[in-house]
């Protein structure tokens, strides 16, 4: 009888916001639920995605924050609202955007809110949640102290990290001979190219503390393009060197399986072609078994980098 008072008194507490938000193909749902069992929240933050399996990641993310913070209720952001609205056309699950959570986190009188950035560079969609959502939510709840944790890749010691466990994670491949092509996604040069130094750096660390066959590219920075990496690789190995690609993203997505992993498109011209198809056509060897698609939430070394952000946030506001 009590464990059944316990459950309809925490239903009670739930505080449910509903909006809707447009999306590139016009479709709108947001929903956060808020179901208040502790004093404080933590916030995850991350663009989003419509397909399967980063889910699952998210999943595991989810899990491993809630052990590292047992005294917090935590909860998953999308930014993207076509993200949103795609993935809850298709399965009936909403995300919500952060303004939205954190509309409803504050709502729910909770006395301490963490927000944890699930990015990896300090780029646009950073940008956007600390100088919008987060600052929004300070002016409309002062009483509530917020603390906000960086993306993945900040400073050396955050380099360091990644580095060293992408190294370990492909050791078995690299001491065969062969070669690694990360996919980032990168901000317009133009606008964040402070926060696109994030891969040369780690590009940099990989192949002078690590493995010089660790390569780095993106879909979006002008200066890191596939066309880049080419051209690091015939500086550095054979022309018929196996080339395995991987995501430099939280989770392996649409660029991942499809920038990065996609076959022919005859109807792409060949610059448009996937790094699996151009790099093939250069005269390396990927095969569908050279596309590992993990994302970065997948290792746990690297998830640990964003928990020391969120402890290294709440350390430095006491």
């Amino acid at each position: 009888m009590k464990k059944i008072t316990k459950f309809f008194a925490v239903l009670l507490t739930a505080v449910m916001c509903f909006s809707g938000c447009s999306s590139d193909d016009n479709e709108s749902q947001d929903a956060a639920v808020v179901v208040k069992t502790k004093d404080k929240a933590l916030l995850l933050v991350t663009f989003g995605s419509t397909w399967d399996e980063p889910q699952k990641t998210y999943d595991g993310m989810l899990d491993t924050f809630k052990k590292e913070f047992p005294d917090a209720d935590v909860y998953l952001s999308f930014t993207s609202t076509t993200c949103i609205t795609r993935w809850g056309a298709k399965t009936g699950e909403y995300y919500a955007t952060p303004d939205l959570w954190l509309n409803a986190i504050g709502k729910a009188g909770y006395k301490d809110v963490m927000v944890q950035s699930l990015h990896v560079i300090p780029g646009e969609e950073y940008t956007l949640l600390r100088d919008y959502y987060v600052k929004n939510f300070k002016k409309a709840y002062t009483s509530i102290p917020v603390v906000l944790g960086e993306p993945l890749l900040v400073s050396d010691e955050d380099i360091k990290e990644v580095g060293d466990a992408l190294y370990t994670a492909f050791k078995p491949q690299l001491e065969k001979g062969e070669a690694v092509a990360f996919m980032g996604h990168g901000n317009p040069e133009s606008s964040y190219s402070n926060a696109n130094m994030s891969y040369q750096k780690i590009k940099t660390y990989m192949q002078t503390k690590c493995d010089k066959k660790m390569f780095v590219g993106t879909v979006d920075c002008e200066d890191m393009l596939i066309g880049a990496v080419i051209t690091d690789l015939k500086n550095t190995v054979a022309s018929n060197t196996t080339i395995n690609l991987t995501p430099l993203m939280s989770i392996a997505g649409d660029h991942a399986n499809n920038d990065m992993a996609g076959d022919y498109d005859k109807a792409e011209k060949a610059e448009d072609q996937s790094w699996k198809v151009q790099l093939n056509a250069a005269g390396y060897k990927v095969e569908n078994s050279n596309c590992i698609l993990k994302g970065l939430g997948d290792y746990p070394a690297v998830v640990n980098v964003w928990i020391r952000h969120l402890n290294e946030a709440i350390a430095a506001q006491e």
